[in-house]
């Protein structure tokens, strides 16, 4: 039988066979979801965890990892089929569920590696951010700022540094989230209606699919640091990231000067955040 020589080309950068039992789970599978996952896979991780409840639509192939010939399919499948196509001894778990209401979601938190965080709204990133903090797993979660002018990467690492909650409460408004969400364009009345739940969100919307790949590939990076950190033996050239917390500015739009502006800051635990608090010996 001929040698598999699938990750040929990358096996002197480090060891694949390090990654043999590592378990990524990936919440949520549109444009940037998909495409971690795939930089994941065709970076040797042999296991991944889809979890998305939405279906492929003619208006998301023109960002999506995914093309036409898989508009209908459920967006896990449509991902699963796509790592297989680089790798077919990929593993894939395919979960079609709500993140909100998924029973497992905690089980499949707890034995995953690394969660892939690239939902759309701040409810799920807050309840994986509250999972993955209880059970000391870490995750990273990329988000792309109104129309393609940017995005940032935040990792958690247990132990090390602070959760979603702490980088929430210790940005604020800084310079760096001023105009990058649509609530931030709209006019004061409309920002009543949404403040007083007449309007449930609203939401980014990315721009290209170029202004997003510099988006998933930081957000890619940062994940395999988090698994790398894990493993009794750190893969040969694949250094430490110092920093958590990553802002990077595609062109000078507000509230950047220049284009690929990067900006980065370490994000300590605050011993305010009630979430980390929330984390018992009995997790640990």
């Amino acid at each position: 039988m001929d040698k598999d020589r699938t990750f040929e080309r990358i096996e002197p950068l480090f060891d694949i066979q390090l990654f043999s039992n590592v378990n990524v789970l990936v919440a949520g599978c549109g444009s940037g979801g998909g495409n971690v996952a795939l930089q994941l896979a065709m970076s040797g991780i042999p296991s991944f965890t889809l979890i998305d409840r939405d279906v492929l639509g003619p208006e998301n192939v023109i960002r999506h990892v995914c093309g036409r010939k898989f508009i209908g399919w459920k967006k896990t499948e449509a991902v699963a089929e796509v790592l297989r196509d680089r790798n077919p001894n990929v593993r894939v778990t395919n979960v079609v569920a709500d993140l909100m209401t998924y029973a497992d979601l905690s089980r499949d938190v707890r034995n995953s590696d690394v969660v892939v965080l690239a939902t759309d709204n701040e409810p799920t990133r807050y309840k994986i951010n509250e999972l993955c903090v209880q059970h000391g797993v870490p995750f990273v979660v990329g988000r792309v700022f109104t129309r393609g002018i940017g995005g940032e990467v935040f990792a958690y690492r247990p132990e090390e540094g602070g959760c979603l909650s702490c980088l929430e409460s210790f940005l604020q408004r800084t310079q760096y989230r001023e105009g990058i969400k649509e609530i931030d364009l709209v006019s004061e009345e409309e920002r009543q209606r949404v403040y007083g739940m007449e309007i449930a969100e609203i939401k980014d919307s990315p721009g290209l699919a170029v202004d997003i790949s510099f988006i998933t590939s930081f957000h890619a990076r940062f994940v395999l640091d988090a698994i790398a950190r894990r493993l009794k033996k750190r893969p040969k050239f694949l250094d430490p990231i110092e920093e958590n917390y990553v802002v990077w500015g595609n062109r000078p739009v507000h509230p950047f000067t220049k284009h690929f502006q990067l900006q980065r800051i370490p994000m300590p635990q605050l011993e305010s955040c009630a979430t980390c608090s929330m984390r018992t010996t009995a997790d640990v």
